[in-house]
């Protein structure tokens, strides 16, 4: 693969150590609506500019790979990277 993964049976692993604890590590498209003379966030379901931590904590999970985005891969064993993957 160009990432540099090795690929045994279905199985990521490390090209430097050969372990399996690889993490995929992305940037995501998070689509919100700002007061551009405040800066605060505004809530798209209810217009008002208080935003919940739990809604943006579903912002979070519910953000997007669609689109522009880039992510790599890391190893949590040595810490070895591959390079920079983009759409």
């Amino acid at each position: 693969m160009s990432n540099g993964l090795i690929v045994e049976n279905g199985i990521y692993r490390c090209p430097e150590c050969h372990s399996n604890k690889i993490t995929e590590v992305s940037q995501n498209i998070i689509i919100k609506m700002t007061n551009v003379n405040t800066g605060k966030l505004i809530n798209p379901e209810t217009g008002k500019s208080f935003v919940s931590n739990k809604y943006k904590a579903f912002m979070y999970d519910n953000a997007t790979s669609d689109g522009v985005g880039c992510w790599y891969y890391e190893c949590r064993n040595c810490g070895w990277k591959s390079e920079l993957l983009v759409e």
